[in-house]
Order: C-alpha cells, then sequence, then structure tokens
C-alpha cells in the first residue's frame, strides 16, 4: 500500500443508485461491481470475487440520470476500468460502452481513470482517439518499471509496458498520460530506482504522483524481508517528485497562446472561477484560473458551462485563462 491517496475517490464512496442526486457538473461512473483482489501491494476493495462488469443497461440509464440531471463529465472508473465487459461474452466492452455514452445529448466529456495496462484492446484505442466526447487523458498507474520490481508487484512487465505507451501516443493525438509510482517497495535497489527515474526522462509523464511504500497487514509484500528503509523511501520519492515538477510546468507553459476548452467547475468565495481542461482529472491535476471576458459581447462565466478559452499565462503548473467564445 503507497502511503500517500492516489487522488481517486474510494470504489465504495462512489458507486451510483437510483436515488442519486447530482449537483456537480462532474461524477464518477463506476463501470464494475466491487470485489476483494489480493495483490502484493494491497487489498483493492472489501468484497470477494473475480471483476464483475455492472449490466449494460444499469449503466446507461445511471449515465443518462446524471446527464439529465446536469452532469456534464463523466468519469469511468472500477478497479481495472478497461476490463470493462471482459468478463462477459455479448462483445460489449468499454469502446462500445463509450461509443453509447457519447451519444448523450448534453455530455461534454468522459475520461478513463485506473486503467490497466493489460487491457487495452484495438478498439479501446480507436475509440479514445476517434471519439470527440473522450477525454485524450488516461490514468494508467504503473507503480515501476524495473523488472525485477515489477515481478514483485505481480505487474506486466517492462516490455509489454512500453510498447502500449508507444502504441497509445502514436494512435491518439494530442493524448496526456497520467501515472503513479511507488518509491522504496521491498527489494527496491538503488539501482532498479535510477532505471526508473531514467524512464521518467526519456517517456515524461505530462501527469504523475510519486508515493512511498508502506507496509499493510495481511498482504504479501509486507512479509517480505527485505524492507527499503523510510529515509531511502522517503528520498527517491522526491527525486521523482522534482523530476516531475519540471516536466508539468513545460506542459502549462507550452499551452500558452492555444485556444482550448475548459469546463468552469467552481467559484471560490472571493469570485475566483476556476475550471480544467480535458486534460486534468478532477482534485488531483492542475486547475485553470479563469477571468471574465475581454468582450462585452460575450456571456458572463458560469459554474458548469463548457468555453473556449485562450491561455494568457501559468502558476507553475496551474494556467490562466481568458474565454473566447
Amino acid at each position: 500500500m503507497h502511503q500517500a491517496s492516489t487522488g481517486l475517490p474510494s470504489l465504495h464512496a462512489c458507486s451510483l443508485h437510483a436515488d442519486f442526486k447530482s449537483t456537480n457538473a462532474v461524477q464518477l461512473l463506476q463501470t464494475a461491481h466491487e470485489r476483494y483482489e489480493r495483490c502484493k501491494v494491497r487489498y483493492t476493495s472489501a468484497c470477494e470475487g473475480k471483476f464483475r462488469s455492472k449490466p449494460w443497461q444499469q449503466l446507461l440509464d445511471e449515465a443518462k440520470y446524471l446527464v439529465e440531471s446536469g452532469v456534464k463529465e463523466l468519469n469511468l472508473i472500477a478497479e481495472d476500468t478497461n476490463q470493462y465487459g471482459q468478463d462477459r461474452k455479448d462483445g460489449k466492452g468499454l469502446a462500445q460502452l463509450m461509443h453509447e455514452l457519447g451519444k448523450l445529448e448534453g455530455l461534454q466529456w468522459m475520461r478513463i481513470l485506473y486503467a490497466y495496462p493489460s487491457y487495452f484492446t484495438e478498439d479501446l484505442i480507436d475509440e479514445i482517439a476517434t471519439n470527440p466526447k473522450v477525454c485524450k487523458y488516461i490514468d494508467i498507474p504503473l507503480q515501476h518499471i524495473n523488472n525485477m520490481t515489477l515481478l514483485s508487484m505481480n505487474r506486466p512487465p517492462q516490455e509489454h509496458t512500453v510498447k502500449l505507451l508507444q502504441k497509445l501516443r502514436q494512435r491518439i493525438p494530442d493524448l496526456v498520460l497520467r501515472t503513479t509510482f511507488i518509491s522504496g517497495f521491498p527489494g527496491e535497489t538503488e539501482e532498479g530506482h535510477q532505471e526508473l527515474v531514467e524512464f521518467c526522462k526519456e517517456f515524461p509523464f505530462q501527469r504523475m504522483g510519486a508515493f512511498t511504500y508502506s507496509e499493510e497487514d495481511g498482504t504479501p509484500a509486507a512479509e517480505y524481508q527485505d524492507q527499503v528503509p523510510q529515509d531511502v523511501r522517503e528520498a527517491r520519492r522526491d527525486e521523482l517528485v522534482s523530476l516531475q515538477q519540471d516536466v508539468g510546468q513545460d506542459f502549462a507553459e507550452s499551452l500558452i497562446g492555444c485556444q482550448i476548452p475548459v469546463l468552469v467547475d467552481s467559484i471560490t468565495n472571493d469570485g475566483q472561477f476556476l475550471g480544467r481542461t480535458q486534460w486534468d482529472a478532477p482534485d488531483v491535476d492542475p486547475m485553470v484560473f479563469l477571468s471574465e471576458p475581454e468582450s462585452n459581447e460575450l456571456p458572463a462565466l458560469a459554474v458548469g458551462q463548457m468555453r473556449l478559452c485562450e491561455v494568457d499565462g501559468t502558476l507553475l503548473f496551474d494556467i490562466e485563462a481568458h474565454p473566447v467564445r
């Protein structure tokens, strides 16, 4: 179990029901029933069983209800979100689900959170690339890149992951990838850590979080003998975080002068409107600080709007922008 939160709400907390009342423009859509899965790093939820996709019509009904309630963005999430439908034989996977969701009038965006490297089909990649309502953003928690550490974590090997990441960037225009890495997993050597550092330099992620490993009772990794000292875990994490700060700042600066859609999320007590681009998931990624339109002919800002905005500057990783439409 890593020491800090991934930034995503717990699956238990975001299960949707028919009497659900939506007051926000953004909501989670859980695509699978909770299960209990023992992995080397953590316990992933509180229920025992295999991956079980939610029924097709139930998901469509939930999504329709949310959109009719005013939701503009659906964030699709499960323990392995892109595994949706693979436990059935009806041919309805995540690609087909997103295609149907794209027909909902009023829905502006949908994004994939918590995707697993092993479950990317060709039709899923095509759907992300071509569906205009699918954010060109994928959250794939890789955890590490060193093969020995990945083996200890029971994760896919490096070669598979690298080929997948290259394919995603080649096939999906303007794609932004988010990932998380764990520093100090039992058995991680200094050489293994430096391999991860070099990988992040060669294949920078516009969005990335790094966390220290912490033991969780009952998981196999907690019983490993070669635990990494806490100060070493923290130093390795800090090196990754420092590297990522430069990457995130460079990406923000690359947007200056661009005109991009922004979803107006909220307004602070002092009247500052805040929004997000398609490359920013709620709560975990940077924000857009919005100023009112320069032209009196354009409508004033309001929460829930989707506005085309021009980026004026940056605040480290956040950006400043004003509406042009």
